[in-house]
């Protein structure tokens, strides 16, 4: 007799308001759950409760924190918790070192390394931390594929500008935290790479038509669905080709969600909005309770919130009222809820088991198996873009120079190098300190972190041209760095410059190995 707990005897049994709750995952303050945390869980019936690097301290903390929540939903009646976070690796990684957690490459490294089967194994190492400190979904991969040079978004997000490519190291992420336990959650559907505009600020558009997105966007979205993906995650970007309303976003549109991705692609999975707290959408005329009933009747399921508990309230209160009149159909209310009872009965959440032993959390996080795979990748990824002065590797005991952004702060360290720190846009006088320095022929690496967008940092590199020839760059986010720095003659890419990969740099540099990685984007 299967002791698991059927959706359709839980979905019959729920009140109007469990199942309202159930449509929502929420942010909050803090380390611990404080009572108005606790409030949202037990009285709203929330499904789920994500975590960003604020909710973090160690792996013994957040396992005592899932813990509690959990317990909350169960002795209140409602069915366990979904307990997300956004760990894709690289920049987007709310679990990380410093805090008692391995961190890995990112999706564009991953890329680099041209086999999907280290996206698998980077995402089952993933899915275990996650699950040994009680976590069970992660909004990851992102599917979007970045054809965009000007994106101030994504960039090292994405495995790359191949559709297909980025289809297959997607698909096999989602397999690596999906047969761990972990749900994936693709995103941003349906597709935020050729964009110009942050969503996060305001509302980007992606003006190509219908033949275009199959052929681009959509690719990567169709694999993962033909590979089980648990979720998918729309984008805050308007798509005219597919909702000619004006700047209605993705995330709003019945055109987008319902008609295209459930209707015409044939998905019944999960369906998340991104953050509905998010300035696309506020500064475009819809603040969030709006913005939550519009999603849901576009076709969302869930309805992910950052951290303001008076907004999850009020979107509560106007779904609510929205269905006891009506408005909200009933079938419709229960085919999301029945979608989200049935994902966490796939995956053992309806009644989670609690993390054992919080006190030992750690013993199964940052180990030196899964430390020594996320450098193992982070080698695999650097990529050699030319050495036309032949600088590297470089020689024991010569005098070199490390001007460092900040993103790849450290690596002076790791070579035992004369180190400047500059800022993303240096000025003209850290320019001439930086020119002043490298007068003597030394060496100089410098580590430039999207200089398509800084023109202090182009800048800084043609005057050290001027008066030292060698100059080597490490680009430490996208590799479009090389397309305003033509005339540097040595440069690497690393697409990232978390603690594994600045190892990985520094090792290639010093010609302790021969960096294999292999170009995932097109330069134009």
């Amino acid at each position: 007799m299967s002791t698991t707990p059927d959706p359709e005897n839980i979905l019959a049994a729920m009140s109007l308001e469990q199942k309202i709750g159930q449509l929502l995952i929420v942010g909050f303050d803090g380390p611990t759950a404080d009572p108005a945390l606790l409030e949202m869980v037990r009285d709203y019936h929330v499904g789920g409760v994500i975590l960003f690097a604020r909710n973090v301290q160690s792996p013994q903390q957040v396992a005592e924190l899932t813990n509690q929540l959990q317990q909350t939903a169960l002795d209140a009646g409602n069915p366990g918790l979904f307990i997300a976070i956004d760990q894709e690796g690289g920049r987007v990684a709310r679990l990380t070192e410093d805090v008692g957690f391995t961190e890995f490459p990112s999706a564009m490294a991953i890329g680099a390394t041209g086999d999907p089967e280290n996206a698998r194994k980077m995402a089952a190492a993933m899915a275990a931390e996650m699950r040994a400190v009680g976590l069970n979904v992660d909004f990851a991969p992102d599917l979007d594929v970045n054809n965009n040079p000007a994106n101030p978004v994504i960039g090292t997000r994405s495995f790359g500008s191949n559709p297909q490519k980025v289809a297959e190291f997607g698909s096999a992420f989602i397999d690596g935290l999906q047969s761990n336990g972990v749900l994936a959650f693709g995103k941003h559907f349906p597709g935020h790479g050729d964009t110009g505009v942050d969503s996060h600020v305001d509302m980007p558009i992606v003006p190509h038509d219908r033949a275009r997105l199959e052929a681009v966007e959509f690719v990567p979205f169709k694999a993962a669905m033909q590979a089980n993906v648990a979720g998918i995650m729309s984008a805050h970007v308007t798509f005219p080709a597919i909702d000619p309303t004006p700047g209605m976003p993705a995330t709003l549109s019945k055109p987008v969600l319902t008609d295209l991705l459930r209707t015409e692609m044939g998905y019944d999975g999960l369906v998340v909005t991104d953050s509905l707290e998010m300035g696309a959408l506020a500064a475009n005329g819809y603040p969030v309770p709006v913005a939550a009933v519009k999603a849901f009747e576009a076709g969302a399921d869930l309805l992910l919130f950052n951290r303001d508990h008076a907004e999850h309230k009020a979107a509560f209160a106007a779904l609510l009222a929205k269905a006891q009149s009506g408005q909200i159909p009933a079938d419709r209310l229960d085919a999301s809820v029945r979608r989200i009872l049935a994902a966490k009965a796939k995956f053992g959440i309806l009644n989670p088991a609690l993390v054992a032993e919080p006190a030992k959390a750690g013993d199964f996080t940052a180990t030196a198996e899964h430390h020594a795979l996320a450098l193992e990748l982070a080698q695999k990824a650097i990529t050699l873009l030319k050495d036309d002065a032949a600088l590297l590797p470089l020689q024991p005991g010569e005098k070199l120079l490390v001007i460092e952004t900040a993103a790849a702060e450290g690596l002076g360290t790791l070579l035992g190098a004369s180190t400047l720190e500059i800022k993303n846009d240096p000025d003209a006088s850290a320019i001439a300190a930086a020119v002043g320095m490298a007068r003597d022929g030394r060496k100089v690496i410098v580590t430039t972190t999207d200089a398509d967008f800084y023109a202090g940092q182009v800048k800084l590199v043609n005057e050290l041209l001027t008066v030292n020839p060698n100059i080597i760059i490490v680009s430490v986010r996208t590799p479009y760095d090389l397309t305003v720095l033509p005339a540097v003659p040595t440069a690497l890419a690393a697409y990232g410059a978390n603690p594994p990969t600045l190892q990985a740099i520094a090792a290639a540099l010093l010609g302790k190995f021969t960096p294999t990685g292999i170009l995932p984007v097109t330069l134009p």
